[in-house]
């Protein structure tokens, strides 16, 4: 900053993936939905796709992150074009900073104590908040959900495909309301882990079915190359035109796709898109 009091803004940002544990101090409406006033585009030009998780605690009464106001923010999400995918959880029972109060923390502790008391201020909402504590699992489960949302969603190499969350088929995820995970102990969760990790069984992989050569355009022009370069923008241009034409949009739920999908497979419109493809003896083959 300067002399004068004048702060530099943050740097800009272009999110893919993004956590939210009881927020406050934020307008749903004008954050999320038809009707935001948010950026619509990121930095390079291209439609802002970003996945959203948010965490709240039943009893919360702190504003922005009552049920409530997890309920709207939901609704917002839910409609929001730039929303490739959204979760939201209300977790019963808990009260603010329910999944922060026992980090870092052997045992729990009892709020008054200085490390409790850390998680009580302006900057937490209230002055008079006082988070929940106790021997909960809540806490574990929602820094587990976290986790796996990061990691599921900020993938570049090997991108995550499939039907979104918030349309999950059994509604376990979509519904607002956490499920029977909820009120575990911690110890209860944990042994579940160890259980799950213990009766894992690793996917035998059939390495025969691999290609047996590399792809001629990397063999031919390289990776990196102009020529390569080249090559991947047409390839670009030609997904974007089938995008626009039969109307493939990323929230579009798996049926819907398949169908607009097969219809441009059908019309050869795909067949741009294709390399030379390396069969094996079972006619599958690999690109």
């Amino acid at each position: 900053g300067s002399g004068d009091g004048n702060r530099l803004a943050p740097p800009h940002i272009d999110p893919i993936a993004a956590i939210a544990w009881y927020p406050t101090r934020y307008d749903a409406r004008k954050l999320f939905g038809v009707s935001n006033e948010g950026f619509r585009t990121f930095a390079s030009g291209e439609d802002r796709k970003v996945a959203v998780m948010a965490v709240f605690g039943g009893k919360d009464t702190l504003p922005g992150s009552t049920p409530e106001d997890a309920a709207l923010l939901k609704e917002c999400l839910e409609e929001d074009p730039r929303v490739k995918d959204c979760m939201v959880k209300i977790f019963p029972g808990q009260g603010h900073a329910f999944a922060h109060a026992n980090i870092g923390m052997e045992g729990g502790a009892s709020v008054g104590d200085d490390e409790s008391d850390r998680w009580i201020g302006e900057d937490y909402g209230s002055q008079l908040a006082e988070p929940s504590i106790g021997d909960s699992g809540d806490a574990e489960v929602a820094c587990l959900l976290s986790t796996a949302w990061m990691e599921t969603y900020t993938r570049v190499f090997l991108p995550t495909v499939g039907t979104p969350v918030r349309y999950d088929v059994n509604d376990r995820w979509a519904t607002l309301e956490m499920d029977g995970e909820a009120g575990k102990s911690q110890k209860q969760i944990r042994t579940e882990l160890d259980e799950a990790i213990f009766g894992h069984e690793d996917v035998d992989v059939n390495l025969r079915r691999m290609s047996q050569s590399r792809s001629p355009l990397s063999e031919e022009v390289g990776a990196g190359s102009e020529a390569f370069d080249e090559i991947e923008d047409e390839r670009e241009g030609i997904r974007r035109q089938i995008l626009e034409k039969y109307d493939i949009k990323e929230d579009d739920d798996e049926e819907t796709f398949d169908r607009k999908f097969e219809r441009a497979r059908a019309d050869g419109a795909l067949d741009g898109l294709m390399l030379e493809a390396y069969m094996d003896d079972s006619g599958d083959a690999y690109w």
